[in-house]
């Protein structure tokens, strides 16, 4: 038996120690797993559900079937998970799941109700970024100019209530300043005109402008972390320049609300054991996703701070997806 079997069925059965007799003879899972993401295959739920798929098989002695169910901004597939009844069917959720309420009047499912917390998988910090030609050289000195020319600085976006639609709208609130966000097809093109000169700035996970970054062809002014990153030890935290703006672009398990309390306690301990795996952890070392604090509970606090604030951010800026 390999060492991820070993761990997992040691981790399952304290997992199952406390059921009743009841509970007991029922053996979950009693069939293939099913992993929904709400986003096409090669994105990045994808790349980390995939990751996970063998350490789970391993430690569930079963198959986990990673099912992509693209459209609507993560909608449709959320809306697939949330209406599963086989109680064997979680959902690889992201940040857009506790941003989408904010902005969207209508979404076919409860994204707190629905659903109930494993556990987190990890995160990518977000730093702001300005193209190398700009004098500001802190953050401080970026919003002076933008207070200077109201809604002439702009930032580029991977969309209208995208995450970073609403983290420059977030930090004018913040700063007093106004910035005007430019949508793109997605936050790669965004970057590409940020080096280009044709938007100013962005917040952008370290990860997607590590190449920018390491080249010069962009100029970090802040993270919006707790503390300085390991990888970039220079860039100050916003906090530290006086802007109280923490906010992570994060990725997480989340049960059906059919699934029964056994099965979100074994699918919690499978993948605290397969984020233990070697191989999984050089994988997300390699695409700049860091560990976060396992288990349900951390990740229900995570959830529910993170409703309360993009619900405040997109009512106090009055985004709306048309």
């Amino acid at each position: 038996m390999d060492s991820i079997r070993r761990r997992g069925v040691l981790a399952l059965g304290l997992g199952a120690a406390g059921a009743t007799p009841a509970t007991a003879q029922a053996p979950w899972p009693s069939q293939p797993v099913r992993l929904i993401v709400p986003y096409a295959a090669g994105g990045p739920s994808d790349i980390i559900a995939r990751s996970l798929q063998g350490p789970l098989q391993s430690v569930l002695a079963q198959s986990v079937v990673i099912e992509n169910r693209a459209g609507g901004g993560a909608i449709i597939g959320t809306e697939a998970a949330a209406r599963a009844t086989d109680g064997h069917t979680f959902l690889v959720a992201d940040s857009p799941h506790t941003i989408i309420p904010a902005v969207q009047a209508r979404v076919p499912y409860n994204p707190a109700a629905d659903f109930t917390p494993v556990g987190l998988i990890g995160a990518v910090s977000m730093m702001v970024m300005v193209n190398a030609s700009l004098p500001a050289r802190s953050i401080a000195a970026f919003i002076t100019d933008a207070r200077a020319r109201p809604d002439e600085v702009t930032f580029g976006s991977s969309g209208v209530g995208s995450l970073t639609d609403l983290l420059p709208k977030w930090l004018g609130l913040l700063a007093g300043a106004r910035f005007t966000t430019v949508p793109y097809r997605g936050s790669g093109p965004a970057l590409l005109d940020v080096v280009a000169g044709q938007i100013n700035a962005i917040f952008s996970s370290t990860l997607a402008a590590s190449g920018p970054l390491r080249d010069g062809q962009v100029r970090p002014l802040g993270t919006a972390t707790t503390a300085r990153l390991a990888a970039f030890p220079e860039v100050p935290t916003l906090r530290e320049q006086g802007i109280d703006m923490v906010s992570s672009n994060w990725w997480g398990v989340l049960a059906a609300k059919a699934n029964s309390a056994t099965a979100v306690d074994r699918m919690g301990a499978a993948l605290a054991v397969a984020l233990d795996d070697a191989a999984v952890q050089e994988r997300f070392a390699a695409l700049g996703i860091e560990a976060r604090p396992r288990g349900a509970a951390p990740f229900a606090e995570l959830l529910a701070q993170e409703f309360l604030n993009w619900a405040r951010v997109a009512r106090d800026t009055g985004v709306r997806v048309p």
